[in-house]
C-alpha cells in the first residue's frame, strides 16, 4: 500500500498584514503623519476647548475617529500604487518620460514653497511635502500615461538623464531614511524634554542634582 504524503500549506496571511510587511518605510511614515496629527488635534482640544469647537465646529470624537480613516485611506492609495510600480517598473517609466519628468519636476519645485508658506505652519512642512510630492507623482504618472498613447516609441534619450535617474534611484532611499530618521529624533527629544520640563516640573538644577 502506498503511503500518501500530504503538503501542508501554509495559511494565506491577511491582505493588510502583508501589505505593512512588505511596505514597512511607508506604514511607518504615514502612522507617524497620523500620529502627529492626532496629538495636535487633542493638545488643541485641552488647551481650549471652547476655541477647539468654535475654530473646528465639531466634537473631538469626530477627529479622532475621522482622521485615522482619513490617513488609513490614503495609507491603502499610497499602498496600491506602490504595488503596482515596482521599483524597476518605476524606473523604466522615468528612463521613458523624460521630458514629462523634467517639466513636472520644476513645476513641482517652483510651487513648493508657496504651498509650504500656506500649509508648512506649525512644523508641518514635512507633511506637505510629501503630500504635494504624491500629487505631482500622481499627475506624473496621467502626463505618462497621456504621452505613452500619443508617442508610442520614446523620442529622447539623453545619457546625463539616464544617469541622475540611476543615481537619485541609488541615493534617494537612503536619505530618506536618514531625513525621517533624524526627523523622528528631533522630535523625541523634544517629546522628553518637554515631559521632564512641564509635566515632571523638572529645572536644569534638578538635573544637574540628579546626575550628580
Amino acid at each position: 500500500m502506498k503511503n500518501e504524503i500530504q503538503v501542508g500549506h501554509e495559511p494565506k496571511q491577511n491582505w493588510f498584514i502583508k501589505m505593512i510587511k512588505k511596505y514597512p518605510l511607508i506604514t511607518f511614515t504615514i502612522g507617524f503623519l497620523l500620529l502627529g496629527q492626532l496629538v495636535a488635534v487633542v493638545a488643541s482640544y485641552f488647551a481650549d476647548k471652547s476655541l477647539f469647537i468654535e475654530r473646528y465646529g465639531l466634537n473631538i470624537w469626530f477627529w479622532a475617529i475621522g482622521i485615522p480613516i482619513i490617513y488609513f485611506f490614503q495609507w491603502l492609495l499610497v499602498v496600491y500604487v506602490a504595488s503596482k510600480l515596482p521599483r524597476e517598473k518605476l524606473k523604466q517609466k522615468f528612463l521613458r518620460h523624460p521630458v514629462a519628468t523634467i517639466i513636472l519636476f520644476i513645476l513641482f519645485i517652483t510651487d513648493l514653497p508657496y504651498r509650504l508658506a500656506e500649509y508648512g505652519g506649525g512644523g508641518g512642512w514635512f507633511e506637505t511635502i510629501l503630500y504635494y510630492g504624491f500629487l505631482a507623482f500622481l499627475w506624473w504618472l496621467l502626463v505618462c500615461w497621456i504621452s505613452s498613447k500619443i508617442f508610442k516609441k520614446q523620442r529622447f534619450q539623453w545619457h546625463w538623464y539616464q544617469k541622475a535617474i540611476e543615481k537619485i534611484f541609488i541615493f534617494l532611499p537612503i536619505a530618506y531614511k536618514i531625513v525621517f530618521g533624524l526627523i523622528l529624533a528631533i522630535i523625541i527629544f523634544f517629546i522628553i524634554f518637554y515631559l521632564i520640563t512641564v509635566v515632571f516640573k523638572y529645572s536644569g538644577q534638578d538635573l544637574k542634582m540628579l546626575f550628580s
